[in-house]
């Protein structure tokens, strides 16, 4: 009943090439943006339309995926990064077809790993082709080493932020160290809790022209999603949004911004997220940041 995407629809956006894989990083620069609803949320719509995607949860201290959608893991990733079970093990089966690994806590003891175990983890890894279509990825928030490190393996970046601007100091800030780290990463802005599209319009450009001055670097905007009493009441009740209240103005935007992902995602080859996952939390050297470094620009 929950799953209204037509049978041809749903066959017509899975045609991809055959074991070819996306990813996208949700992130922020602080907690409080809806972070995590809006990843669950996405990751929902794009199962929905038939797309074959998987949810992890990279929060280390504050996992909440689990939470959202009601579920009662027994692994979580750190049994797969460290303890040798393998993908199929951790996952979790959610709704209309959605895969979901549960928090990754012990990514960092990842740096203990020598080279010759690292290769072997990687290799494991990408052993399963056609795992996913589209790896939806939910970091923590804030600055820290281990957030910029799981941020950095994906494809692209969601950079989540409000119009408040404690969040709008800090998505800056958080879009300063990923350009910093690696140049030529795609980030994208996504405003959420906004009134109306003026207000999304206006967060977007103060960070733009910042970002083009100071960075050099364009920030599109990746959409917006209307402040909506329905989603509190979906955290509350643990019932996604985007399922139970599919036609309030929240799941609406949410369901355009799947849309989008589902049309441009350029897949590259599967097993390059698990690649990069493993090796940016090796070789990362970005110190953690405190409010040091949260002053724009």
């Amino acid at each position: 009943m929950l799953d209204t995407i037509p049978r041809d629809q749903a066959v017509g956006l899975r045609r991809v090439a055959p074991n070819r894989a996306w990813s996208l990083a949700v992130t922020s620069g602080k907690g409080g943006v809806g972070k995590t609803s809006l990843a669950v949320n996405l990751a929902l719509a794009l199962a929905q339309m038939g797309q074959r995607t998987c949810l992890v949860d990279g929060d280390l201290g504050l996992a909440n995926v689990d939470v959202l959608l009601n579920l009662h893991p027994r692994h979580t990733l750190r049994d797969v990064l460290i303890h040798g079970l393998t993908l199929d093990e951790a996952v979790v089966q959610g709704p209309v077809g959605l895969q979901v690994i549960p928090a990754a806590s012990g990514v960092e003891a990842l740096a203990n790993l020598d080279a010759a175990h690292r290769a072997t983890l990687v290799a494991r890894l990408q052993r399963r082709p056609g795992h996913a279509d589209l790896t939806i990825l939910d970091t923590g928030a804030g600055l820290s080493r281990t957030v910029v490190a799981l941020t950095l393996a994906a494809d692209e970046i969601f950079l989540v932020t409000t119009p408040e601007p404690t969040a709008i100091t800090d998505a800056y800030a958080m879009l300063k160290i990923l350009t910093q780290r690696r140049a030529e990463v795609s980030v994208r802005l996504l405003v959420n809790l906004v009134e109306h599209a003026a207000q999304a319009r206006e967060v977007h450009g103060h960070i733009e022209r910042i970002a083009q001055r100071f960075l050099k670097r364009d920030v599109p905007l990746a959409g917006w999603i209307p402040r909506d009493a329905c989603v509190e009441r979906a955290v509350c009740e643990q019932r996604p949004l985007i399922l139970y209240f599919p036609h309030t103005r929240a799941a609406e935007a949410i369901r355009g911004i799947a849309e989008r992902v589902a049309r441009t995602a350029v897949r590259g080859p599967c097993g390059e997220f698990w690649r990069r996952l493993v090796e940016s939390s090796v070789t990362s050297a970005c110190p953690d940041r405190g409010a040091g470094h949260r002053r724009m620009p």
